[in-house]
């Protein structure tokens, strides 16, 4: 391992404490269902999530999927080279992918950038077999950082389920990230010289050891939706 990736894994950015908070509950749902064949991995960014999948044994290939030119970049250098991983550059909106042709599906914080939402439910649940399984990460209210890139502030569990209901899936988990108590001290970090790069990531972490109904009872920004297809 690199010195660049042990700091990138002990001091904190907006990455690496998004990625120390929602990886646990990302890997929950995946040892709920048991191990995958073919994951596809919807707006991957630089492949962080669908690298941990694979590097612990969670499913046996990744199809990730990137449309910003940047974004494609790091994720065809981070895992392109990798035998068990397909990368292609694309929309959300039109998947070059067959009907039915993936065990299951997963996107991490993409569809609140897209107008288009429910399009993009759509694709995601035509390319996924019956019986398998969609894995959803998105914002959820109140927003406390505004951001321009989100179409929408956030999602509540309801707002998922009016989404992804309709279209044969059937909810298995809910889970949440990101407490007001972790992004309290983002807010202190940001306002720090370089805004806090220089922090330990554990500092700004305070949702570790909380429980499932703590995190939800603390003002969440982030929101864990589990479904499976009907056969």
């Amino acid at each position: 391992m690199s010195v660049r990736s042990i700091l990138r894994r002990v001091l904190y950015t907006s990455n690496t404490i998004r990625y120390r908070v929602e990886w646990p509950r990302l890997r929950e749902a995946f040892q709920q269902i048991g191990k995958v064949g073919t994951l596809f991995d919807g707006g991957c960014g630089s492949g962080e999530f669908a690298r941990r999948v694979l590097d612990e044994g969670l499913c046996e290939k990744v199809i990730g999927l990137e449309y910003d030119d940047n974004n494609y970049r790091e994720l065809q250098a981070n895992l392109g080279w990798r035998p068990e991983v397909q990368t292609m550059q694309a929309s959300l909106l039109e998947i070059p992918l067959a009907d039915a042709s993936v065990d299951m599906v997963m996107s991490t914080q993409v569809i609140e950038h897209i107008a288009d939402h429910e399009g993009v439910a759509r694709e995601l649940v035509r390319i996924l077999k019956p019986g398998g399984h969609a894995l959803i990460t998105v914002p959820h209210p109140p927003e406390p950082f505004p951001n321009d890139d989100h179409v929408r502030k956030g999602y509540t569990d309801a707002d998922l389920l009016a989404l992804f209901e309709p279209l044969g899936l059937k909810p298995l988990r809910t889970d949440y990230f990101l407490t007001r108590n972790t992004t309290d001290r983002m807010k202190q970090a940001w306002k720090l010289p370089a805004r806090g790069v220089f922090l330990p990531v554990a500092w700004v972490d305070q949702e570790t050891t909380c429980s499932l109904d703590e995190r939800k009872s603390c003002d969440p920004f982030g929101i864990l939706m589990l479904f499976q297809k009907k056969a």
